[in-house]
């Protein structure tokens, strides 16, 4: 479709109907038509029909009311055909240009598909559900970007709603995978203490594998635990959990919206955990109650907590490094270098690291996603300091402890660091914050920071208080008489 004004500048800065029809790709009497009419126009003859019907619409050359029919006729053949047994538009150019001797392009072939399918398609209509109460809860998880202590850190919120009361539930997760899913589905249900029959999800890989189109092992023995049914819905339908992706992103605006700066990850949950609380006790769109007193009414039809707590951690063997440390998802965490194994038990939890010899737990680490930096424990290698010394002052662990730690050291012991080890043994008897402690106390009250002193603020025994005499019925004593002591004695010198 080209409009009639660029014929007509087109005409005016080239002169020639010629060329305007060459270079807007239009019949040479089609420009010779609209220029004949301007004047006429000019001269009053016609009224002003540029803003009337300012494009021209050419007729089609190939696409011809006959071969129209026909792409419909088609196209209606296999209307109720299944969705992978239809027509399309690349089969019916080929039989308009190979059986029926049309000469027609596939574009020309597609964009009147695409017209008919328009008219013609039915239109989406979405049924309204109204399950039983407490029968059904949805769960979604979102990203959030927050900023703790002026570092912008991105994290997941894992949501969770009943529909029927509107109740809804949220928490903070450093991470995504299967163990946050799992928790979080464990925070809901020990919050409500219940759990619903049927939980809806959209195609998570967590939950679903949709290359093998089935539930995931892992989670469906952990949804047979608690006795829920797990739902996926179809792809691209987020409408089938509306009420969670609606929810989701209600709880990130209503929380986050006002404030979105904390010092630690714990206050920000704590925020969240505030602001849902609110969320549950303001009155709920088409409900007679708020979500917190629909709860109390969808419990009693909930099943109930199940008798065994799910162990929700990944379990596996690792093999100790040279540096007597151990990897889980690309992290390296310590290892006491007085363990003399070479493989241990890793149990990764949501946030916690635990490395077991045995039935002993020989060390625990917060967990951390795919960080550059080796998480490690000065108390794990103070053996080994004793026996090389000179390795403590560029040591990587020493370097990432408290920089009281590593002050003291630089400025007392760094000339000999065998003076600083005895120091250093106070540290793993106690532990890196009771001994960052006693540094301030002893700042604090101007003394001098020495081994003795600092043994004695972390080992000094509390004074124990004599407790006082309290009787509760007094008593009198008589008052003595001194004849009968003095008769006493007279005897005695006799």
């Amino acid at each position: 479709m080209v409009e009639i004004k660029e014929i007509l500048d087109c005409y005016e800065k080239y002169g020639s109907i010629k060329k305007t029809a060459q270079r807007l790709d239009v019949s040479i009497n089609t420009v010779r038509r609209y220029l004949r009419q301007m004047k006429q126009m000019e001269n009053g003859e016609l009224p002003d029909f540029l803003t009337a019907n300012p494009v021209v619409i050419q007729p089609s050359r190939v696409l011809t009311d006959e071969v129209k029919e026909k792409i419909h006729g088609y196209l209606e053949s296999s209307e109720y055909n299944r969705g992978k047994q239809r027509i399309t538009a690349k089969r019916i150019h080929q039989l308009l240009t190979t059986r029926d001797g049309h000469s027609i392009g596939y574009t020309t072939v597609k964009d009147e598909v695409r017209r008919w399918k328009k008219e013609h398609s039915p239109r989406e209509t979405f049924i309204e559900q109204e399950p039983p109460v407490g029968w059904r809860g949805e769960f979604d998880f979102a990203d959030v970007v927050l900023c703790i202590g002026r570092e912008e850190c991105r994290f997941s919120c894992g949501g969770m709603v009943l529909p029927s009361s509107l109740y809804r539930f949220g928490r903070l997760y450093r991470h995504s995978g299967h163990l946050e899913v799992v928790q979080c589905h464990i925070d809901f249900f020990n919050e409500i203490g219940a759990v619903p029959e049927t939980i809806f999800y959209d195609r998570l890989g967590v939950v679903y594998n949709s290359r093998l189109k089935r539930l995931n092992d892992n989670f469906l023995r952990f949804a047979v635990h608690c006795g829920f049914t797990p739902h996926v819905c179809n792809a691209a339908s987020p409408q089938e959990k509306g009420t969670d992706e609606e929810t989701v992103g209600y709880i990130r605006r209503y929380a986050f919206g006002e404030r979105d700066s904390f010092d630690t990850f714990q206050e920000a949950c704590q925020w969240l955990s505030t602001c849902i609380d609110e969320i549950n006790h303001l009155p709920a769109y088409r409900r007679d109650l708020t979500p917190a007193e629909g709860l109390e009414v969808e419990r009693t039809h909930m099943k109930p907590l199940p008798s065994l707590e799910y162990t929700n951690c990944h379990t596996r063997r690792a093999t100790l490094n040279k540096y007597s440390m151990v990897r889980y998802e690309n992290t390296f965490y310590s290892v006491p270098t007085a363990y003399r194994g070479r493989t241990i038990t890793m149990q990764a939890y949501v946030d916690t690291i635990r490395l077991i010899d045995g039935e002993q737990v020989i060390a625990t680490h917060p967990r951390r996603s795919n960080s550059p930096e080796p998480v490690s424990d000065i108390r794990h290698f103070i053996k080994t300091f004793h026996r090389k010394p000179r390795a403590l002052a560029n040591s990587k662990v020493f370097n990432q402890c408290d920089p009281r730690l590593t002050h003291l050291f630089n400025h007392q012991c760094r000339g000999d660091p065998k003076e600083f080890l005895p120091i250093l043994d106070l540290v793993g008897d106690t532990s890196e914050e009771a001994f960052c402690g006693a540094l301030d106390l002893l700042s604090e009250e101007n003394m001098p920071i020495t081994y003795d002193t600092l043994r004695f603020f972390l080992f000094q025994n509390p004074v124990q208080m004599v407790e006082p005499f309290d009787f509760q019925d007094a008593f009198s004593v008589p008052k003595p008489d001194l004849d009968t002591y003095d008769d006493l004695l007279r005897r005695w010198r006799e």
